[in-house]
C-alpha cells in the first residue's frame, strides 16, 4: 500500500487472529480495511499458534478483496518470529506498535521494504508523541501514523476524553500531514462500543484536526468512522457546486470567483476536490 491509497481509508477494523468468527465475517462489515492483530487481541500462551494460523488468515481476509494489515508485538522476544510470519503472506502493510525509536523503526522498516509492503506506526506515549516528527520521517516506508489514545493516557494518568486528548492527537496530526503521511485516530478512546454518538464526535474532531481515518475495535464502529471521514451527500453537492463556479470563472478569465456569498480561493477549491474523491468511493 502507498501513501495515496493510505490517505483514502476510512475505518480499519481490528481482527484478532485465532478468531474464526471474526475472520469468517472480517469482508462484510463495511471496513476499508482489515489488521489481523498479534498483539492485544491475542494471549500471551497463543502467541505461536496466531503466527502458524497468520498466513491463512490473511489469505481469506485478502480473496475477499480487502487490504489486510498485521499488527505485531513490539517485544524483543516476539517481534522478528511475528515480522517473519507476516512478511512471508502478501500484506498491504505492517502496524508497528509502541514506537518510539527511529533507529528501531528504521530497523523495521528495512524489513518491510525487503517485502515490498508498508508500514505504519503506532504512537502510543508522550515520548512518541514528542518525537512525532522525528519518527514519521525517519523512513520513506511509513504511510501512515495512529495516535493510540489508550496508552498515552494510561502514561499521563489521565482518562482518554476529547479534552484531554486534544493537544497530543493534534500533534500526531501535524507531524504525519506534514512529511505527507496518513494519520489515523480518534480524539478520545476507541474502547467507546457503546456511545456512537460520543464515538462520533470523536472521530469528526480528529477529523478536523486533520485526520484522515480511524481504527475500529469492534464492528458497530466501522460505520461511524465511514461517516465521519467520508463525505456526505450534501458535503458532496458542495464541494461540486464550488468546484463547477471556479471552473466555469476560470473559463470565461475572471480573477474573483464568488458562490453562496464566498470568495473562492485555491485552497477552498483544492478541499473541495479533495473531498470529492473521497466521495467518489
Amino acid at each position: 500500500m502507498n501513501v495515496q491509497q493510505a490517505h483514502a481509508l476510512r475505518s480499519q477494523l481490528f481482527v484478532p487472529a485465532l478468531s474464526e468468527q471474526f475472520v469468517d465475517k472480517a469482508h462484510t462489515r463495511g471496513a476499508d480495511a482489515i489488521i489481523v492483530d498479534l498483539e492485544d487481541a491475542v494471549a500471551p500462551a497463543a502467541k505461536q499458534d496466531a503466527r502458524r494460523a497468520l498466513s491463512g488468515v490473511v489469505q481469506r481476509i485478502s480473496a475477499r478483496g480487502v487490504p489486510v494489515f498485521v499488527r505485531v508485538n513490539n517485544d524483543p522476544e516476539l517481534l522478528h518470529a511475528d515480522l517473519d510470519a507476516a512478511l512471508a503472506t502478501p500484506l498491504a502493510g505492517i502496524f508497528f506498535p509502541k514506537a518510539e525509536d527511529p533507529e528501531q523503526v528504521s530497523q523495521v522498516a528495512a524489513r518491510t521494504r525487503a517485502a515490498g509492503t508498508a508500514l505504519v506506526l503506532l504512537l502510543e506515549s508522550p515520548v512518541a508523541v514528542l518525537r512525532a516528527a522525528e519518527l514519521a520521517a525517519c523512513s520513506d516506508d511509513v504511510v501512515a501514523l495512529v495516535f493510540g489514545s489508550e496508552d498515552y493516557a494510561n502514561c499521563l494518568g489521565v482518562v482518554p476524553t476529547i479534552e484531554s486528548m486534544q493537544y497530543p492527537a493534534s500533534a500526531v496530526a501535524l507531524a504525519a500531514r506534514a512529511n505527507g503521511r496518513a494519520a489515523w485516530g480518534v480524539v478520545g478512546s476507541l474502547a467507546e462500543i457503546g456511545d456512537l454518538e460520543l464515538l462520533g464526535r470523536m472521530a469528526r474532531t480528529a477529523r478536523h484536526a486533520g485526520y484522515t481515518g480511524a481504527l475500529a475495535i469492534h464492528p458497530s464502529q466501522v460505520k461511524v468512522l465511514n461517516e465521519a471521514f467520508g463525505a456526505s451527500e450534501q458535503e458532496a453537492m458542495e464541494a461540486a457546486a464550488i468546484v463547477a463556479a471556479f471552473d466555469a470563472a476560470m473559463a470565461q478569465g475572471l480573477g474573483a470567483v464568488q458562490h453562496n456569498g464566498r470568495m473562492l480561493d485555491k485552497p477552498i477549491v483544492e478541499r473541495a476536490r479533495s473531498l470529492l474523491a473521497r466521495a467518489s468511493r
